[in-house]
């Protein structure tokens, strides 16, 4: 058995979102290997989802109790299986819609850590990720891991070797420093730092001190956490589009997690705000960590 950890951002209650899908058994095994690493305990949690039913008319009733029986099904044979064996742990069936649930359970639970996967679909030029996934992370106030169409090689979760945190100095940088060094210290992996500037064009090539300007930034920002993990760090700093270089980065570094800090959204806008942790999670050949301000 691995041996436990108590990472400097404690993480000792981690959800997993689960319907039931291939994708979600992959959310569960890896929650399960991250909570075996750090002794935490796991919630397992199904939402019914009722509005999505609405249409069914007089069949309504029906429909929702035999819903009821499968969900339970459901979470009875993750019960009985040995995704979770040797880990605390619960299921929790839960009646109504995420939107109305989901943050009432994180706080009562005090849940550290979000978990799911996401098939994730491509719309116009980019990647939109799934209507769960998007409500998730947008709203709720404690770290989300997502596992996009490209981490389906993660189903056997491998404590990581490799972190990649990626920042911008925006509001949710301190977290997202905070969280990467934890998880690294946790992992016994190796740390890289990415710091992207903005693309060139040939009207302006950017200097030498602008690049080292931004590496003196990302230093200072690992320095404040006063480890030995962030002080070996590796930094890298570009120009180009952030999704890209942090996804070029990644393959690079043989990344097994990529760190984010993300933006709160915008109110009235539906995919913007968060474009690049979109871009990232539908094209990522790893899991990825979102962190919000």
């Amino acid at each position: 058995m691995a041996e436990t950890v108590a990472p400097r951002a404690a993480i000792t209650n981690i959800m997993v979102m689960t319907d039931f899908s291939p994708a979600s058994e992959v959310a569960l095994r890896y929650a399960a290997g991250w909570a075996r690493r750090l002794h935490a305990t796991v919630q397992v949690v199904h939402f019914m989802r009722p509005a999505s039913y609405s249409l069914a008319g007089d069949a309504y009733g029906q429909l929702m109790e035999q819903l009821w029986k499968d969900s339970q099904e459901g979470l009875d044979a993750i019960e009985a299986g040995e995704v979770l064996s040797g880990v605390a742990h619960a299921t929790r069936l839960h009646p109504g819609d995420i939107w109305d649930g989901l943050p009432a359970m994180v706080a009562e639970y005090g849940i550290d850590l979000i978990v799911l996967a996401t098939t994730g679909r491509t719309g116009l030029s980019k990647v939109m990720l799934g209507s769960t996934a998007e409500t998730v992370f947008r709203t709720m106030p404690c770290p989300v891991l997502v596992l996009g169409p490209g981490a389906g090689a993660y189903a056997s979760f491998e404590v990581p070797r490799s972190v990649l945190l990626a920042v911008d100095i925006g509001a949710a940088t301190s977290g997202a420093v905070r969280h990467a060094v934890a998880l690294t210290e946790a992992a016994g992996a190796s740390l890289h730092a990415l710091y992207v500037l903005p693309p060139t064009d040939e009207a302006y090539t950017p200097g030498v001190a602008a690049a080292e300007h931004a590496e003196a930034r990302l230093r200072a920002l690992l320095a404040s956490e006063a480890s030995p993990v962030a002080a070996r760090a590796k930094l890298f700093v570009r120009f180009g589009h952030p999704a890209e270089e942090i996804l070029a980065c990644a393959r690079a570094v043989a990344a097994d997690v990529i760190v984010l800090g993300a933006r709160r959204p915008p109110k009235l806008a539906f995919y913007t705000g968060w474009a690049t942790a979109y871009q990232v999670m539908g094209h990522a050949p790893c899991p990825v960590l979102t962190v919000r301000e």
